[in-house]
């Protein structure tokens, strides 16, 4: 079929596969390598988001990377994307200064089910950067604290310079917050720590008081195969553990299966699962 005088494709809507230019309002360091940006988009207000949903923010030109929204979802004016240097195009959104332009799609995905923790404890288990898409969630958990019960926050890292948004953190404890912090190592003399010294698992140990809980995960797959099966040791049934996955996600909408884990593709059937409909996928090792 001849394409002379045809009439052009529509559009897409923009956001979903048409990168939208954003303007760096302000980066603020968080700590060795990690950055948050916080962005505007040219012409608008930033879309609303839910807790732990994604978008494919990048760098004209260089690509772009799946980062999870790290403002609470209230926040109307500005999005936060907390990124860790570790790509060509991390870096380079790392580098970014106020003034700069950046793209952004979406928000996309499946965010946590904060209905699930209506009338339970929670307990909020994060490794590393993996507090960023629990921040949201735990800003959302506040402001409904006449609907749940105890809100525990366990922070993992391997040394005391990565634990992100400490000030943060320790502000929750005037909310009422629970914060537990741990490290895999340090060296007092040198950075100081007075605090716990060990995994995340020894700390749940102190926090899991019943199986009627409501349990929320992200970090490393590692560390999160290892909180999971510490949840159900203590007793916590596998349908009331979330996690949210990270994988290759590149168009963030499942048209390019980049991001398949088992069955599902992640970007279109997560980022959030239960350990239930998980089950045994988070072995699968990343190409």
């Amino acid at each position: 079929m001849s394409l002379t005088g045809s009439a052009p494709p529509a559009a897409s809507p923009p956001g979903v596969d048409v990168p939208v230019p954003y303007r760096v309002v302000d980066v603020l360091p968080e700590g060795p390598e990690v950055a948050t940006l916080h962005v505007v988009p040219e012409d608008r207000r930033p879309p609303d988001f839910l807790p732990a949903q994604f978008s494919m923010i990048g760098v004209p030109g260089l690509g772009e990377v799946p980062i999870s929204i790290s403002t609470p979802a209230t926040e109307t004016t500005v999005h936060g994307y907390t990124i860790r240097r570790s790509g060509a195009v991390s870096r380079a959104l790392v580098d970014r200064r106020p003034g700069d332009l950046v793209t952004v799609r979406g928000p996309f995905g499946r965010p946590w089910d904060l209905d699930a923790a209506t009338g339970r404890d929670v307990v909020v288990v994060a490794g590393g950067i993996g507090i960023a898409p629990l921040r949201a969630a735990i800003h959302a958990l506040v402001d409904r604290r006449d609907r749940i019960g105890r809100i525990s926050v366990c922070v993992g890292a391997v040394e005391p310079s990565q634990l992100l948004f400490r000030p943060w953190l320790d502000s929750l404890v005037d909310c009422g917050v629970q914060v537990l912090l741990t490290v895999d190592r340090c060296h007092p003399a040198v950075d100081g720590w007075l605090g716990r010294v060990g995994f995340v698992t020894e700390v749940l140990r102190d926090l899991v008081r019943s199986p009627e809980v409501a349990a929320l995960v992200c970090g490393p797959d590692a560390m999160m195969r290892v909180a999971i099966a510490e949840l159900r040791r203590l007793g916590v049934p596998s349908a009331q553990i979330q996690l949210t996955l990270e994988r290759n996600m590149h168009c963030g909408v499942g048209w390019c299966g980049h991001c398949q884990l088992g069955r599902r593709l992640v970007c279109r059937h997560g980022p959030v699962v239960t350990a239930a409909e998980l089950g045994r996928d988070l072995d699968i090792e990343e190409w």
